[in-house]
């Protein structure tokens, strides 16, 4: 029988044991015998390293490859989780995105308990600081949304819309900054509420008013309306008694953000008693309007007016 791999490698050790002992380290030798034999192990020795080099390598960029994977998982699904309300630098400022969809009313509960309800298509921003602010500050950037602000004396609430500006203490209140960026409206259900433009006050609102700032030229109107029809399109029903033409328009517009007009002086006079539901559309009410009094409606410039 051959010897074991265990004897060899035995007998290996043994001489090659008895060669270093024997060996004179003060004087040269030839450990290889031959330069053929010199080539060969080097190459042998050089090939091997080269290989377990490249074994580390392979390794090394297995796990980086991993790594890569793992974070590109995670990037996922930070993008797919991420919520909806995400924060933003505008002017220095972190700002969080509060946005209802096409179709979505969205009531949020900021930290000082307010509560603001978002009309479909709008965008409300707040900041990171309004919880230290002396003020507390929000920015109202299209679209309409309904405010009921809880009382802090020591911090007035400011709503920024375009370019005016809404103070208030505690108090109820409905805001529409139109998406054409033409008009701003601000009507009050109960308490009080300064309105500025960016240079000086333009009024105080009280129960029941409201304010129409024109956006192009600067000017403004003060009106009246019921607070029962403030917001308007947030209500499941309005129940409409006997009412002017001048509180019809300014339902249906709320309702469905388009101008309702009678020029006719005498067709403005007339009044109304109807029901609108929330999910009414606007040709529906629009023909139950026209009938109550037999008149004809047309569409100019995006306005609808009603005639004989």
């Amino acid at each position: 029988m051959g010897k074991t791999n265990t004897n060899v490698k035995k007998d290996l050790d043994q001489q090659a044991t008895a060669w270093f002992y024997k060996t004179d380290d003060k004087l040269p030798f030839d450990a290889f015998g031959d330069i053929n034999k010199e080539n060969r192990i080097r190459n042998e020795i050089f090939n091997q390293v080269n290989k377990e080099i490249n074994q580390r390598k392979s390794i090394k960029l297995f796990f980086v490859k991993a790594a890569a994977v793992l974070i590109l998982a995670a990037s996922i699904g930070v993008a797919v989780y991420r919520p909806a309300n995400t924060p933003e630098v505008k002017n220095n400022q972190t700002w969080t995105t509060y946005s209802s969809q096409p179709g979505e009313t969205k009531t949020i509960i900021l930290t000082d308990q307010s509560e603001v309800t978002l009309r479909p298509g709008t965008k409300l921003y707040i900041p990171a600081t309004f919880t230290t602010d002396s003020k507390r500050v929000v920015k109202l950037e299209g679209g309409e949304a309904y405010f009921s602000i809880a009382r802090n004396p020591k911090r007035p609430f400011l709503v920024q819309s375009g370019q005016i500006t809404t103070q208030v203490l505690g108090t109820a209140f409905n805001i529409k900054n139109k998406s054409d960026a033409s008009e701003i409206e601000v009507a009050v259900s109960h308490g009080k509420v300064q309105v500025n433009d960016q240079t000086h006050r333009l009024a105080y609102l009280t129960k029941g008013e409201l304010i129409r700032f024109d956006t192009r030229s600067g000017a403004f109107k003060l009106d009246h309306i019921n607070t029962s029809y403030v917001a308007a399109w947030n209500k499941s029903a309005i129940e409409l008694d006997n009412v002017s033409f001048k509180e019809l328009a300014y339902i249906y517009n709320s309702r469905y953000s388009t101008e309702l007009l009678a020029p006719d002086v005498e067709l403005a006079q007339l009044r109304y008693t109807l029901t609108i539901r929330k999910t009414d559309d606007a040709q529906r009410i629009l023909k139950i309007i026209a009938k109550i009094h037999g008149l004809h409606t047309r569409t100019e410039n995006g306005k609808i007016i009603l005639y004989r």
